[in-house]
């Protein structure tokens, strides 16, 4: 019985380890200016979180998840009023001598939203799925034209893990992401075809005939399993535009601002650009490369001391960690992010309660996509998407939403364990 009063030590101590390795990498990145202000984030996100813990029952947020979908519209709304410019984004809204993030706590109330939406609709057909797409895309688009590309990628993950959690399949999940996949794949690789017409530029790349022909094939088999020929139907409506995709991606490509093409293509060849949209990839390889087995030591780096790494207390602190701490850090920090995706997994597949299951599913694929796109921009095999690592990079926003998302997970599951015992 006293086992489960505990309310989930491991994943909380897993959580204090990734936020001490933050105040240790950053007394080291950025000349350490960010030390101080980061261990008041989190004392304050800590805090916060821990009273919201005490005082709201996880039957509160699945009560009110509409209202809480509404302010979070209301919220993105009025950041296009009231909002801040920094850096050509409007991403921020100032409260006297504090600084909120909206998009950030745009992730907690998605969450929240979907996990009720879902638990009481599960996915049974495509018209489940566009249903839920739709009312993901109204927050989605309002934070594309902040222009905030990263964070509404992050929602895109969050939807897709939900919906294959809620009861989508596999290959359901394949058709939303084929769109996204023919668009990259038609953008890398080896030329087959090139042909341009005005404005349009139509590139048939290896890649994407081999992306193509396999979904083709998945269609097919489908098709041949289930005799469906309304899903056939779909499915080769989906190649087809998927084919307009490569021929009118130029048109596409257009509504993104110019430094966000940069950002999506440059970590193909950083060496492009070596003194412009690279150089942050570039010095970011030259950090981690030098960190070797064992690192340089605490405060030794000599690209992290002479401050050649941009943004290295918030989107490159893992090249810091690759620095200082060498292979063994980097994989410590790894293993400590995998010990905290599993954990999640396994509260979501154990917990008898469809809401706190998805809410921790939700939280998984949030994390996920973080920390793989943050850890992979830093070793050029991602895009720079602007996207923090989760626990460690410097923010008060994000940490607090971090926070208030693990507390759910946790008070849901306690409550859920509780009602079993009882």
């Amino acid at each position: 019985m006293r086992s489960q009063r505990i309310p989930e030590i491991g994943l909380i101590l897993n959580v204090a380890f990734l936020m001490l390795a933050s105040l240790l990498a950053l007394s080291s990145a950025s000349g350490g200016n960010f030390l101080f202000k980061q261990g008041i984030y989190i004392l304050i996100a800590s805090a916060i979180t821990f009273l919201i813990y005490k005082i709201f029952d996880i039957n509160f947020y699945q009560q009110f998840h509409k209202l809480i979908y509404a302010f979070n519209i209301v919220l993105l709304i009025a950041l296009k009023f009231f909002g801040s410019t920094i850096l050509g984004s409007q991403r921020w809204i100032k409260l006297g001598p504090l600084s909120i993030q909206p998009s950030e706590i745009a992730k907690v109330c998605l969450i929240i939203f979907l996990a009720a939406w879902l638990s009481k609709n599960p996915i049974r057909n495509w018209v489940d799925i566009f249903k839920t797409l739709f009312m993901v895309s109204i927050p989605a688009a309002l934070v594309l034209v902040q222009p905030d590309l990263g964070t509404t990628l992050v929602y895109i993950a969050i939807c897709f893990g939900m919906l294959f959690w809620a009861g989508a399949n596999v290959l359901e999940i394949i058709i939303l992401i084929s769109p996204i996949a023919t668009a990259i794949f038609s953008s890398v690789g080896k030329v087959l075809y090139a042909y341009d017409y005005g404005h349009l530029h139509f590139t048939i790349t290896l890649p994407v005939v081999i992306f193509l022909l396999s979904f083709f094939l998945l269609a097919f088999i489908y098709y041949r399993a289930w005799a469906s020929p309304w899903i056939s139907t779909l499915m080769f409506a989906v190649l087809g535009f998927n084919g307009l995709i490569i021929v009118f991606k130029t048109i596409l490509w257009s509504f993104l601002k110019e430094y966000q093409q940069k950002r999506l293509t440059i970590f193909l060849d950083p060496y492009a650009d070596p003194l412009g949209a690279g150089y942050h990839i570039i010095q970011s390889l030259y950090a981690i490369g030098s960190g070797g087995l064992t690192g340089q030591g605490l405060k030794n780096g000599d690209l992290t001391q002479g401050l050649f790494v941009p943004e290295q207390h918030t989107d490159f602190i893992f090249s810091c960690i690759g620095e200082e701490f060498g292979l063994i850090g980097a994989l410590l920090v790894v293993v400590l992010y995998f010990a905290l995706l599993v954990r999640l997994v396994s509260i979501a597949s154990k917990t008898q309660d469809k809401f706190t299951s998805l809410i921790a599913i939700g939280t998984f694929s949030m994390l996920f996509f973080h920390i793989f796109v943050n850890i992979g921009m830093n070793l050029s095999v991602m895009p720079i998407t602007g996207v923090p690592l989760p626990f460690m990079s410097y923010g008060g926003s994000s940490m607090l939403v971090n926070l208030f998302l693990i507390s759910i997970v946790i008070k849901g599951y306690t409550s859920s364990k509780r009602r079993n015992v009882y």
